[in-house]
This record gives C-alpha cells, sequence and structure tokens, in this order.
C-alpha cells in the first residue's frame, strides 16, 4: 500500500472562512499506521484525497481539491489522539454548518476510508434512499466495500 502525499494531487489550501471544533478520539498505535498512510483516490467513486503531514491529517475533496477538514492528533501513551479539526465554512465550498455533525463524520470518514471498519452514516435524514445517496457522496465505492488501496 502506497502512502499518501500533499504532492499526489491537486489540493487548495483551508479558506480563511473556517471554524475550529473539539474532537476526543484516541487511535492505538496499529490504527494510526493506517491513518498516517492517508487514501489516494484511484477513481471517480472515490471521493476523498487524504495525507498525513506534522501529526495533522488533511482531508480533500478529490474532484475540486477544496480542502474540508484539517484534523490535528497528539501523541497519547502508545497511540494518537485526534483532539481538533478546523472545518471549512466557505459555503461556496461546503455547506455543512453542524459542528456536530462535522465531527461525526470526521470519525466516520476515518473509520470507513481509513481503517476500512463498518460505521454508521452520521445523517439525521429520515428517508433511506435520501441517506444511501449522502453516504455515496460522501465515501463513494467504499460504502460498498472497495477501496482504492486494496487493489
Amino acid at each position: 500500500m502506497r502512502t499518501a502525499k500533499p504532492t499526489d494531487w491537486k489540493t487548495e489550501a483551508l479558506p480563511a472562512k473556517r471554524t475550529p471544533i473539539p474532537l476526543d478520539r484516541i487511535f492505538l498505535p496499529q490504527e494510526m499506521q493506517r491513518i498516517r498512510r492517508g487514501l489516494v483516490p484511484e477513481q471517480m467513486e472515490d471521493k476523498w484525497f487524504i495525507y498525513w503531514k506534522d501529526n495533522t491529517l488533511y482531508f480533500h475533496r478529490s474532484w475540486t481539491g477544496y480542502c474540508i477538514y484539517v484534523v490535528h492528533f497528539a501523541a497519547e501513551g502508545d497511540g494518537c489522539r485526534m483532539f481538533e479539526a478546523d472545518v471549512n465554512r466557505d459555503p461556496e465550498q461546503y455547506r455543512e454548518t453542524s459542528d456536530e455533525r462535522d465531527a461525526e463524520m470526521i470519525s466516520f470518514l476515518v473509520d470507513v476510508l481509513l481503517l476500512h471498519q463498518e460505521s454508521i452514516f452520521p445523517s439525521d435524514e429520515p428517508s433511506s434512499e435520501k441517506q444511501a445517496l449522502m453516504n455515496w457522496s460522501q465515501v463513494g465505492r467504499a460504502m460498498l466495500g472497495q477501496h482504492p488501496d486494496d487493489e
């Protein structure tokens, strides 16, 4: 499996319109190995480019290069704690405004895209059809258990 580097994809910096949100999740050393590898999209259905740099995980949308999340980690014991994220709040790039939903989405994306674990899609949408479309727009083929770095 290859490790994503910032130069592997077209990216844009996190815009000035942003907000910090608190996070609190600890990852084991073997989980951090996978997280640090990041993710380089290989198909149109791969929705994110994710890379690790300086104890920080960067999440960029693959089609636009927009930076949506910049997630900060700190060493804790044998593992690492995900403690804060800077979240894009430019409405022309990203429409979510709920800090709570973003915190849930970051954890979901880490679980599904980087750790290849099943996770419940964070949504209050009552329609299962709309929820499935929302899930597809976030993780693409990974919702079907197909990951770029598995190939």
